[in-house]
């Protein structure tokens, strides 16, 4: 196909992702052909690609052109249908171990009902690079053209394979009812059948995603998408209660009390659990995680290392670093597993994880035992996508000079020299035209001064603070 121009916006860190519906759509079923078409370049190494995508109305058109594009590149394709982006991803790894196999999942994850998008993975299940993604971009833009050779489509369901190994690695010490909101996305495919498999009982709530969507969007991170989902668990008498994304691979959790736990809370819990199985181990944080995160795994003998924001960066920022086990403040809980290898933040594995404890041990005292600090939700301050990193690079290059600052990812400052176990982080959003900016203290009044110092920060940058000045911390 002749070079021709493209949005090159929707080419974003993690992924592909952008209007696809109506008139002014900008990913197409003919820009998922040239999309898969140059996807197929880069990844030479593959020899087929397993293909899944969501539940959004635009998906079935852009799932068959991308497999049209794998197909005319000479790539064969293993067609699994609708699927969560984690068992395409567990999918990919465990084809690979027969033949290299890639992988692509066509999703918009929490976007709105109008956008859809594409995910890329390498043969080892790893997500492409933002700088392979522009390469990507790059070729589209140039021109991509098919292969000499006709690749070949198959079907399958990996479904049966995935709960079968859901059921042998987890395991509950009494029986549990157990309450689950998929928000009528594609978590629909796996977290019933794998919670069941198990051997929990399962009750469910916009668990079908043939019926519009729910009265909330299938994003965990903020608690009034989980708020349903927690007077659900008050009334049915569940044991606890399981929140999914759109696409399968983020997680909210509501105790047997309705109480949402916050994403921090659950990261705590999960890093205790996995230190008591591996002593002194580094977890992986990213650089919007709370400080009191960080006390509960120091206090546990473990090492937290900042990471930067992202999925497809976290598992980078793993792989590299050697660590196993991680999380972030998106509600996105990341594996290093071995059957079959590959990095996942799979929420359904997450839940099924989450569930072998509470069987257990309650998870309301446990929960109850992780410090919380006054920590505000993302602020988003309005700054164009062609300023935003320069600007975030602009102020960590000036606080380094007055405090200690971690750089991985924008500028996360210490400021406890102010007031002891306070920060704030300022980065530039991957995906949208904003800085994101968080705020914590100890107490309170650590609270009000990091938010003050934050917001002459950004006023001294020339940006308007006011949407981080009228913030409360969290409830």
């Amino acid at each position: 196909m002749s070079a021709s121009p493209i949005p090159r916006e929707i080419f974003r860190a993690y992924d592909i992702r952008g209007l696809a519906l109506g008139a002014d759509a900008l990913l197409t079923p003919d820009l998922a052909i040239r999309v898969a078409l140059a996807f197929a370049e880069l990844v030479d190494s593959a020899e087929r690609v397993v293909v899944g995508g969501d539940h959004r109305p635009s998906t079935p058109a852009l799932q068959q052109a991308a497999i049209a594009g794998l197909l005319d590149a000479g790539l064969d394709v293993v067609d699994i249908g609708r699927a969560p982006s984690p068992l395409v991803y567990w999918s990919t790894a465990l084809l690979t171990q027969e033949r290299p196999t890639a992988g692509l999942v066509v999703t918009a994850s929490h976007n709105r009902a109008e956008d859809n998008g594409i995910k890329l993975l390498h043969t080892d299940a790893m997500p492409l690079s933002p700088g392979e993604i522009q390469a990507v971009a790059d070729r589209v833009a140039s021109g991509v053209s098919a292969g000499e050779r006709q690749g070949e489509r198959s079907l399958w369901s990996p479904r049966p394979a995935y709960v079968r190994s859901l059921a042998d690695s987890f395991g509950l010490r009494r029986p549990l009812r157990v309450a689950i909101d998929p928000g009528n996305g594609v978590a629909t495919v796996t977290a019933g059948a794998a919670l069941r498999g198990i051997g929990c009982e399962v009750i469910a709530i916009n668990d079908d995603p043939e019926e519009p969507e729910p009265p909330h969007p299938a994003d965990p991170q903020h608690a009034a998408n989980v708020a349903e989902l927690a007077r659900f668990v008050s009334d049915s008498g569940a044991d606890l209660g399981f929140a999914f994304d759109g696409d399968g691979d983020r997680l909210g959790l509501v105790d047997g009390r309705g109480r949402r736990a916050g994403p921090d809370q659950v990261l705590a819990l999960l890093a205790q659990d996995w230190l008591s199985g591996h002593p002194r181990a580094l977890i992986h944080v990213d650089v919007k995680t709370s400080r009191a995160v960080i006390d509960h795994i120091e206090g546990l003998g473990g090492r937290a290392v900042f990471g930067p924001v992202g999925h497809s960066l976290g598992k980078y920022a793993m792989r590299d670093g050697g660590i196993d086990f991680g999380g972030e403040a998106s509600t996105h809980y990341f594996y290093r597993l071995d059957d079959p290898p590959h990095y996942s933040d799979d929420a359904v594995r997450t839940a099924c994880r989450i569930a072998q404890i509470a069987s257990g041990t309650a998870l309301e005292p446990l929960l109850d035992s992780i410090p919380r600090y006054p920590i505000s939700p993302e602020v988003k301050i309005a700054c164009a996508d062609d300023r935003k990193h320069d600007v975030a690079a602009r102020i960590a290059e000036e606080a380094q000079g007055r405090w200690p600052t971690n750089e991985i990812d924008g500028a996360r400052i210490d400021l406890s020299e102010q007031a002891e176990g306070s920060w704030c982080v300022i980065r530039a959003s991957n995906t949208t035209p904003y800085l994101t900016v968080l705020v914590e203290g100890r107490d309170d009044s650590g609270y009000v001064i990091a938010q003050r110092i934050a917001a002459e920060i950004l006023e001294g940058a020339g940006l308007d603070p006011t949407p981080l000045i009228n913030q409360p911390p969290l409830a």
